[in-house]
């Protein structure tokens, strides 16, 4: 769709010039008290506005009536507060002691019966622009929360262009975002692409460095972080640089550049509670580790492939395995072969010069007989799948 040029002066010009009416001023209340759980900010206020359904409502006093008023965590001093419900159902976002908020007064659920039924509703004001809190205590001694206290190494993220944050109050963020490239304040996702391409990221455990008043995520130091990509290639550091795999030879993590799924921490657990735990791959499937890989199982371990090697590629031929009942039974047919064999020697007896022994005679018939069997049962002891170095 383009605008046509003169567009909005034609929207001023039918609008007319001063039809404009001074928008009223909203009331502003400070926070002394929040619902978060039976006993906040005391049992009988979370009763008395609804218990569980009322999560997120603050008790507030008016902002001009506020001024170096403290507070007191008593029924007595939450009776003179006015309760309010937090005005978007779809975010938990509830302030913190002290904090600002503009109030709104507008329907309520029984607004269908009782027209004048209305109810006050909250949203909290950005007072200093800081993720953390944005409280206005009336004294250095006023404390921010029972379980919420205020960490001075918190840094705002750096915001691109366009970009869409939801940050928490303590470390944690989720950006939604492109590749930015910028000589000043740079970010580790934008070395190649195309300034359109997304990346989303999601990271717990932010590096904060105290010596800096902003932060970029970083990979390598944060303490968990799943990064969503399109076209970007993420410095991640492991513990198996180069070759990883000399017959695949997949690509290092950190130059791989594509559409991928990132997860870094320092443990993954994957953890299925009813049904399978399925991996696929178009081409290989790479595990790596510098210990030992454990496979458990109470029941079996099946490795299931048109050929199964085991140790390490060489240049030479691998050998294959001996299959186990296949190599029994020549053992027991060559244990039974020289047990007879024992047998006709442990009874030969002496002969006149020249004449045959029968007895030896027979047991070597049998013996070139049973040797024969056992070259043919020893082409078969083989895996034709299983192989070794």
């Amino acid at each position: 769709m383009r605008y046509q040029i003169g567009g909005f002066s034609n929207v001023l010009s039918a609008t007319g010039k001063n039809n404009f009416f001074p928008f009223p001023t909203p009331q502003i209340g400070k926070v002394y008290g929040i619902v978060t759980t039976e006993n906040t900010p005391t049992k009988k206020q979370f009763e008395k506005v609804g218990g569980f359904d009322a999560i997120g409502t603050i008790f507030y006093l008016d902002y001009e009536q506020s001024k170096n008023v403290t507070g007191s965590f008593t029924d007595d001093f939450f009776d003179t507060c006015t309760p309010a419900k937090p005005l978007y159902p779809q975010t938990q976002y509830y302030p913190v002691l002290y904090e600002l908020v503009t109030i709104q007064n507008l329907p309520s659920p029984a607004t269908q019966i009782s027209p004048s039924s209305i109810e006050t509703y909250y949203q909290v004001l950005n007072l200093w622009n800081n993720t953390q809190q944005n409280s206005q205590p009336s004294s250095d001694n006023d404390f921010l929360g029972t379980t919420f206290f205020e960490d001075p190494n918190t840094r705002p993220l750096i915001s691109y262009q366009g970009d869409n944050i939801i940050s928490g109050r303590q470390g944690s963020a989720l950006r939604f975002s492109t590749t930015t490239r910028l000589k000043l304040n740079p970010n580790e996702w934008s070395s190649i692409g195309k300034e359109t391409d997304p990346i989303t990221i999601l990271t717990n455990g932010l590096a904060y460095d105290p010596n800096k008043s902003y932060y970029v995520e970083q990979i390598n130091k944060d303490a968990s972080s799943i990064y969503l990509t399109s076209t970007q290639k993420i410095p991640l550091q492991t513990d198996k640089n180069g070759i990883l795999n000399n017959i695949t030879n997949p690509l290092n993590a950190s130059d791989y550049f594509g559409a991928q799924v990132i997860l870094n921490s320092d443990r993954v657990t994957i953890n299925s509670k009813k049904d399978e735990v399925m991996i696929f791959a178009k081409t290989n499937v790479e595990i790596n580790t510098k210990n030992i890989i454990n496979l458990n199982a109470d029941e079996r371990v099946h490795l299931n492939a048109n050929a199964v090697f085991l140790g390490p590629y060489k240049t030479i031929a691998p050998q294959p395995v001996l299959l186990g009942y296949e190599t029994s039974r020549v053992f027991e047919h060559l244990q039974e072969t020289l047990t007879r064999l024992a047998f006709y020697l442990s009874s030969v007896v002496g002969s006149a010069e020249g004449a045959p022994m029968l007895g030896l005679n027979s047991a070597g018939d049998a013996l070139l007989n049973d040797m024969k069997k056992m070259c043919d049962l020893l082409e078969n002891i083989t895996s034709k799948r299983v192989f070794t170095v």
